[in-house]
């Protein structure tokens, strides 16, 4: 039997965090009032997109010494659920951009002053698997064909980070992963979903793009962490970043959890019963417990990981398997807690909850859109963890 090891848990906002969750309270009213144009044109507007990055939400990942804010993990997660308060869309565009960059930074440092060189304001996306990639090795590095769809925040990022095969003399192709500039590549609109449509996942395309070596990185390499970088935010594995992902969800279930206490507080009554308002419910009086403690539940693991997964960075050595694994346990736990409350919720606020013009059910559908990604993947995250719990060590995933 393994037993995950237990950090001690330090203070998860810093000042930077605090002060960008005040500017996040800031431009909230902006973000609600451009969310029905996102909604519509299924992507971020002008207006939020501007709003985000003069309020810093762009570079939470970008290295101190180019002057980002290098935030660790668990402040980052304070704030995308602000933002997801407002726009899970926005949060989950804002989040994007952190973990493309937090893999960014870990490039030599000829990629760092590409990216941040003329300051630190850079958003980004990123696509690890592509459609039909190619690259054809020329002097001095690669041209770089293909196509990489669900590419959140294209429309606003200026690079992009996306899955190439790297050439091996005498040797298969192995999976790589390059820098590239969005103004190089092209746009497919192909994003048309029933929730997160704000976030822009759009195609992009590349043909016969010019990627220098130095912006290429093998992507076994990435996965390993603890390669290139000395900050230790830059040595976190992707697999551990996955839990960036959360912040959105946590706070998209937020939101629904507030907006159905304005309902309740406002004496809304029950339909069809003898009681003068929800709140006068014995089962609406549990099911907001329940929902309470759900939402409350998701945040306890989510910060007990990311505080810890910020503590093994800064730590010599790698984290043993066990505890990497339960880092997805706790997503993908926090994930099926927040879904569970959030379905209370909208049986308290009953079938009105879901008209169209209703905000309840675009946090409801951008949660459950959101909690289908990959890397939130609760059965796989069960199968990680219970793996490593009795010392299995075959992988079932490299996100670990």
């Amino acid at each position: 039997m393994h037993t995950p090891t237990h950090h001690g848990l330090a203070p998860a906002a810093s000042r930077a965090a605090e002060d960008l969750i005040r500017a996040v309270r800031a431009i909230s009213p902006l973000l609600r009032a451009e969310a029905d144009a996102a909604e519509r044109d299924s992507r971020l507007t002008a207006e939020t997109a501007r709003a985000l990055r003069e309020a810093g939400l762009f570079r939470l990942g970008v290295p101190q010494s180019f002057g980002g804010l290098q935030l660790p993990l668990a402040a980052v997660l304070d704030v995308s659920a602000e933002i997801a308060l407002a726009c899970p869309s926005s949060a989950w565009v804002a989040m994007v951009t952190y973990v493309s960059q937090q893999i960014a930074a870990s490039f030599p440092e000829g990629a760092r002053f590409d990216l941040w060189g003329a300051g630190p304001d850079t958003a980004m996306c990123g696509v690890f698997g592509g459609v039909d990639a190619a690259s054809e090795p020329v002097e001095g590095g690669l041209l770089v064909s293909g196509r990489w769809g669900w590419a959140s925040g294209c429309h606003q990022a200026d690079w992009a980070l996306l899955g190439v095969p790297l050439a091996r003399p005498g040797a298969a192709p192995e999976r790589g992963l390059a820098l590239v500039r969005t103004a190089d590549l092209t746009i497919e609109n192909t994003w048309d979903m029933a929730g997160m449509r704000g976030t822009g996942s759009d195609t992009l395309v590349a043909e016969s793009v010019f990627v220098p070596e130095y912006r290429l990185r093998p992507f076994a390499d990435v996965i390993a962490g603890r390669e290139t970088a000395e900050e230790p935010l830059y040595r976190i594995p992707p697999g551990s970043m996955t839990l960036a992902s959360m912040g959105p969800l946590l706070g998209a279930a937020r939101a629904v959890f507030r907006l159905t206490m304005e309902a309740v507080d406002g004496g809304k009554p029950m339909a069809m019963s003898l009681h003068p308002r929800l709140a006068d419910s014995p089962s609406v009086q549990a099911a907001l417990a329940d929902a309470a403690t759900l939402i409350d539940s998701a945040a306890l693991h989510l910060t007990r990981s990311a505080e810890a997964v910020d503590a093994a960075a800064a730590a010599p050595g790698t984290a043993p398997l066990v505890d990497r694994a339960r880092v997805r346990m706790d997503g993908g736990h926090a994930s099926r807690c927040l879904r569970e409350a959030v379905q209370l919720l909208l049986t308290v606020n009953g079938a009105g909850s879901f008209a169209r013009g209703r905000l309840i059910q675009r946090y409801w559908h951008d949660l459950e859109t959101a909690a289908r990604h990959p890397t939130l993947n609760a059965g796989l995250a069960r199968e990680m963890y219970g793996r490593a719990l009795v010392g299995d060590a075959r992988p079932v995933s490299p996100m670990v």
